[in-house]
């Protein structure tokens, strides 16, 4: 093989592993696909984006939802438990242009609603160091799904219920360590607003369904997906389009006075250069001359620079998530670990 498919090969195994133990499914289908070296050989013909394995996943998974007759749409929706890995690589073949034309023109897009059950007690958190209600900026907000959080119902458990009983979202959420804040209602928000570079348009069918294809099919996410996207649908949240250190500075300028703005980053800081990301630190202390900000990240482990010694040491690999508060005001700046989390908010590990 060349390097660059060995490349791929080393990428689908490690991806396995990352699905062990959470998706059965996409674990045995990665490792079929890093076994097919022509497969991967024609991956390298998609755009760089699209060479992660959650594209090709959700390229497969979105000709499903449009109805492809296929034996492995009995396996996505639990009807059959034939092997998916041999299916997978089938259907890839025979729809090879169509997968392809996917990878060519669809980036991948987790707007996973489940990430509310992480930020809520963030928010909690936050509010109750700032008098005064929260402005919520979501950077990255693909639909704005979570930009609804305070309509969903977020079970905690023994913890606590977050949210209306009458919801058609729910969340439930494991606490594994600690006591997180778990309020009966989220703070009030004096405006919340979001910012992606491509956003999602719920009212294109086409886009809906992409948004749901990029959900793991056998992680009970599909469901709850499909409800926050028909109540976004309802009430469509605001997503203003264009790079986040771009358009940020105006967006915080124009939220309500007297607000604190609570700036979240969920599993979206990765995409940045290091350069983006030091001049995103540097924007939001600049803009607490006018108003605190508290960033509220959730990122994998070493993504964010003030956790990156706290996100590591003593915790397995399991945790390495981590949930955080970088706190504004005026030009200080203070660091709280809040948590260690499940990135589609399947538990949380409450610290702070």
């Amino acid at each position: 093989m060349s390097d660059q498919t060995d490349d791929f090969v080393h990428m689908w195994e490690w991806f396995s592993t990352h699905c062990h133990g959470y998706s059965p499914l996409y674990e045995r289908i990665s490792l079929a696909v890093a076994g097919d070296r022509d497969l991967l050989d024609a991956l390298r013909g998609a755009p760089p984006d699209a060479h992660l394995p959650p594209a090709l996943l959700a390229a497969v998974h979105y000709l499903l939802l449009e109805g492809e007759d296929h034996p492995l749409a009995d396996v996505y929706a639990a009807r059959s438990d034939a092997d998916p890995g041999p299916l997978f690589l089938d259907l890839c073949r025979t729809r090879r242009e169509e997968v392809m034309a996917l990878l060519a023109t669809r980036r991948i897009q987790t707007n996973d609603c489940g990430r509310s059950a992480l930020i809520a007690p963030g928010l909690t958190w936050a509010a109750s160091r700032h008098p005064g209600p929260l402005a919520l900026v979501d950077v990255g907000a693909s639909a704005g799904l979570n930009l609804l959080l305070d309509q969903y119902r977020i079970d905690y458990g023994a913890h606590g219920v977050t949210g209306p009983p009458e919801s058609p979202v729910e969340i439930a959420c494991r606490v594994r360590g600690g006591d997180p804040p778990i309020a009966g209602r989220l703070p009030s928000l004096a405006a919340r607003v979001g910012i992606d570079r491509s956003p999602i348009d719920l009212s294109d069918a086409g886009d809906a369904r992409w948004l749901l294809a990029c959900v793991w099919p056998d992680t009970d996410r599909l469901e709850r997906t499909a409800a926050s996207i028909r109540l976004a649908q309802g009430d469509p949240p605001r997503v203003v389009v264009g790079e986040a250190n771009d358009v940020l500075p105006q967006v915080l300028a124009d939220l309500p006075d007297g607000a604190t703005a609570a700036v979240v980053t969920t599993w979206v800081f990765a995409y940045f250069s290091l350069h983006d990301r030091q001049r995103f630190v540097e924007l939001l202390a600049t803009a607490s001359s006018n108003r605190p900000i508290v960033w509220v990240s959730a990122e994998s482990a070493g993504v964010v620079e003030a956790f990156a010694s706290e996100s590591v040491a003593g915790h397995d690999h399991s945790a390495s998530d981590v949930l955080g508060a970088v706190s504004f005001d005026r030009g200080s700046r203070r660091v709280d670990l809040l948590a260690f989390v499940q990135e589609h908010g399947a538990w949380v590990d409450w610290r702070a």
